[in-house]
């Protein structure tokens, strides 16, 4: 296609805001509170997940000493009724010894359950405490995490700014470019990032346009100045430049 000289000049000009652009966003995208914030988020999760799992756990267990309570109860209450008969002389003889004998069995069925219970209150304490440690300890990294924010914002204020500052200057440049032109451009950036336009300077290449061979160097003199080069295996943009033309 056809293009003119300074047009094609401006492709340079936008080239170069893309890799400051580039460079910016790299900049802020290896900033090491990313990987922090990405640490504590999964510790965070780690912790939810046992949090949850430690409810869980403290439902079994208060199941449990329900389940006991109710047993109690029930054990207490067969108990209390057998030893007011006896007390109330409502058993025959023959009967008495081995109602007796049913008490003593209860007895220590009542031991016995009180010492589960005992038990499955202290486990579940111990479960309790445990999910309030893990409840702290998110606390915690939530404000860890609230701090790596505030270090990265302060960190890369000058940076964004600097990058609003390229994005705008980018959009003015490009409004500038013809249509045509910019497709080009934008095509060969897709293929190529912040390779797409190369330099020949007075007939060398210029930084890794060196690599072009001599007999594309010499395709590209005889091209007319107003013609757009394209090479043809990477399809990049060469634009050439006089001495002193570009700082």
């Amino acid at each position: 296609m056809n293009a003119s000289h300074q047009d094609q000049l401006l492709l340079l000009d936008l080239q170069d805001l893309d890799r400051r652009e580039s460079s910016l966003r790299h900049r802020r995208d290896s900033h090491p509170a990313h990987a922090t914030v990405r640490e504590l988020a999964g510790r965070a999760e780690d912790l939810q997940r046992a949090a949850i799992a430690q409810t869980a756990v403290i439902s079994d267990i208060g199941r449990e000493i329900t389940r006991i309570e109710d047993e109690l109860a029930k054990v207490s209450e067969r108990r209390a009724r057998q030893q007011g008969r006896i007390e109330a002389n409502q058993v025959p003889l023959r009967d008495i010894s081995s109602m007796e004998h049913e008490i003593a069995q209860m007895d220590l069925r009542l031991r016995s359950l009180e010492n589960d219970q005992l038990a499955a209150e202290e486990r579940r304490e111990a479960a309790e405490a445990a999910r309030t440690a893990m409840r702290d300890e998110a606390a915690a990294i939530a404000a860890d995490v609230e701090a790596a924010k505030a270090s990265f914002a302060e960190d890369t204020a000058a940076t964004d700014e600097e990058l609003r500052e390229v994005i705008a200057r980018r959009r003015d440049l490009a409004a500038s470019v013809p249509a045509g032109l910019l497709d080009e451009y934008e095509h060969a950036r897709s293929r190529n990032g912040v390779l797409a336009v190369l330099e020949v300077r007075d007939g060398y290449g210029v930084g890794v346009a060196a690599d072009l061979s001599p007999l594309e160097l010499e395709q590209i003199r005889l091209t007319p100045d107003d013609r757009l080069y394209i090479t043809e295996d990477t399809q990049q943009i060469v634009v050439r430049t006089l001495p002193g033309e570009r700082a």
